[in-house]
């Protein structure tokens, strides 16, 4: 069944605009005697388009096909769920009577979206106020670190920074080199990330050296003086934290400088799909990389399913973005199911700690954090015949326990 669409917010709109609202029936697992036929209604944000970053048509994407799938599954007699659309609106100070509006009026229950790391604290604290669920998937997730002051409706539906920053480290400990160089954001969560690199190395493999490291401001004009120095040190292996927008323009200057063949390259961003497919035919071939969904190596048959219907609708791959939207609805059904209520106070207790399945196996939302354990993959670039881009090869699974504390 297709969810059928109708306008909002006073005057017939289509997906691009600000406000749509979306009429799924749910499953009949949740009569409308449980909550007295009142639907159960899901407030989704996603990026505004004129910000410049991704639109979030893919998370809602993945958020439709997830619906969809319970309505084919459980047909007309359940529960209906409506999923309310916003474009997000800019945060400006504490000024959040757009989304208070938005909550009053539609009378949600629950909150989703991909949003703006910045955005999310104060978001999130507002959402507190109203004791319901908000599940995020941060625009630059590697970026959104938690801090440990969160409040406690919000969770986290993405890998952590954590998890990327760890598998790095294990995976290059393990390579037989010993020189190792460091390129990383001048930022906070650089410097830290950089500190924690060296000391894990330094522990993991005693006779690595540290022959340099360089902190890059979020855009760079030109990388040849950057791999120079590089080279200069004679550096063995270099890892690198760039990020999907600034790894292809630095991909570009290393091969005019023939950076890749004295160099093994570990970008932690290098394995992800958006990457890849920016690449395209020039994505560099043996340069190792991060992927919390390689589904082109995945044979389960729930990832299978996933990523056929995704394409079907599309005509193009899931990323981590599409996946996020499908599993935020898998985790409120779940959560609805165990605790045989709606009711936001009942379902936010539910979530914690709550396992559930994924197209990439069981997933469960760590209590002390209210983060999603999430497997993670790192491999190397290679070409195969099946896709039109590169994708990670030779491929390490860590699982999520690994990255328990």
């Amino acid at each position: 069944m297709q969810p059928s669409y109708w306008s909002g917010w006073g005057k017939s709109i289509s997906i691009p605009a600000l406000v749509l609202s979306i009429l799924f029936y749910y499953t009949s697992c949740f009569s409308s005697q449980v909550y007295g036929g009142e639907p159960v209604k899901i407030g989704l944000l996603t990026p505004r388009h004129e910000l410049g970053f991704e639109t979030g048509d893919a998370y809602l994407h993945g958020a439709e096909m997830a619906v969809a799938e319970v309505n084919a599954r459980e047909g007309k007699e359940g529960q209906q769920l409506l999923l309310v659309l916003r474009r997000e609106h800019p945060i400006q100070g504490e000024n959040l009577n757009w989304l208070r509006e938005l909550i009053v009026e539609e009378r949600l229950h629950f909150l989703m979206g991909e949003v703006r790391k910045e955005d999310i604290p104060q978001i999130s604290r507002m959402v507190q106020q109203q004791r319901f669920p908000f599940l995020v998937f941060p625009t630059e997730f590697i970026e959104a670190a938690s801090t440990g002051e969160e409040p406690t409706g919000l969770f986290w539906i993405s890998p952590s920074p954590e998890a990327f920053q760890r598998a790095t480290v294990r995976t290059v400990a393990r390579f037989p080199q010993k020189r190792f160089f460091l390129l990383a954001r001048n930022s906070s969560l650089g410097r830290s990330w950089a500190k924690y690199f060296w000391e894990e190395l330094k522990r993991l493999k005693p006779d690595a050296q540290p022959v340099g490291e360089l902190f890059l401001p979020d855009k760079v004009d030109d990388y040849g003086p950057q791999i120079q120095t590089i080279l200069a040190a004679k550096a063995e292996v270099c890892v690198s934290h760039l990020g999907e927008m600034e790894w292809p323009r630095f991909v570009k200057a290393a091969k005019r400088l023939g950076y890749f063949s004295p160099i093994i390259h570990f970008e932690v961003e290098g394995g992800s799909l958006k990457s890849l497919v920016a690449l395209k035919k020039d994505a560099p071939e043996g340069v190792w990389g991060v992927s919390a969904f390689p589904f082109w190596a995945l044979g389960g048959k729930e990832t299978r399913e996933f990523v056929a219907k995704y394409k079907k609708k599309t005509n193009s791959y899931p990323g981590l973005d599409a996946l996020s939207g499908y599993v935020s609805i898998y985790a409120l059904l779940e959560a609805m199911k165990k605790s045989g209520s709606s009711d936001p106070d009942r379902v936010l207790g539910t979530l914690e700690g709550l396992t559930f399945s994924t197209p990439v196996g069981q997933m469960a939302i760590r209590k002390a954090d209210h983060r999603l354990l999430w497997p993670i993959w790192c491999g190397s670039i290679r070409f195969t015949p099946e896709y039109p881009f590169a994708v990670l090869g030779d491929l390490k699974a860590f699982g999520p326990d690994s990255f328990s504390p």
